[in-house]
């Protein structure tokens, strides 16, 4: 990438945060319907500022702290931490996108990938996870990859991502709406643990 395509993404990332804080200081509030806030984390990515994504994660967290997110977002601050040296917070964003999409870290360092019969929260996970791969192929670094290849055989990886694929299997087979909802808790417990190990 040049110089030259470097300030333009900066520049992108300015314009759209200063748009979202304008939307803010109108309304009281943000809209964004057009997934702006998502695009800014990818801008910060393509030009590898790792740092900058992370200050960026920070300010997102503190404005929209009820949004789940999704396997991208997850995606960029396990990678960006990583590239930090921050592999505790990396480990946690790694399970986490396993939870948004359970295809995309194989996709990623190249295994063959097979369809789970799991309930998948309206989406098609596979086909969202093949038309996103190349992409993010191209951001993913050589040593987060290598990193990601390993943590994937350990037991700290394989435990919560094995509980999530079991729970998510029972949930589409299942017709009775308490036990349901159960199993959706139970998923949803899952996730908050992860996220609250460091707290």
């Amino acid at each position: 990438m040049t110089e030259k395509q470097i300030e333009k993404i900066k520049l992108a990332i300015k314009k759209n945060r200063a748009t979202l804080s304008a939307e803010k200081r109108k309304f009281g509030g943000f809209f964004d319907n057009s997934g702006r806030r998502y695009y800014i984390s990818d801008l910060y990515m393509k030009i590898a500022d790792y740092k900058g994504a992370i200050t960026y994660k920070k300010w997102f967290d503190k404005n929209f702290p009820d949004d789940i997110g999704d396997s991208l977002l997850s995606l960029n601050w396990s990678i960006a931490y990583f590239e930090l040296g921050k592999i505790a917070e990396a480990k946690i964003y790694t399970i986490d996108t396993a939870f948004q999409n359970i295809y995309l870290h194989d996709l990623l360092i190249g295994k063959e990938v097979k369809r789970i019969g799991m309930y998948e929260h309206g989406h098609d996970m596979l086909d969202v996870a093949k038309s996103i791969i190349k992409d993010y192929k191209k951001i993913v670094t050589q040593t987060y990859l290598e990193w990601l290849t390993v943590f994937m055989d350990t037991d700290e990886y394989k435990e919560p991502i094995n509980k999530y694929i079991e729970l998510s299997k029972l949930l589409k087979d299942e017709n009775d709406k308490d036990k349901w909802i159960e199993l959706l808790d139970q998923i949803s417990e899952l996730e908050d643990r992860n996220k609250n190990i460091k707290k």
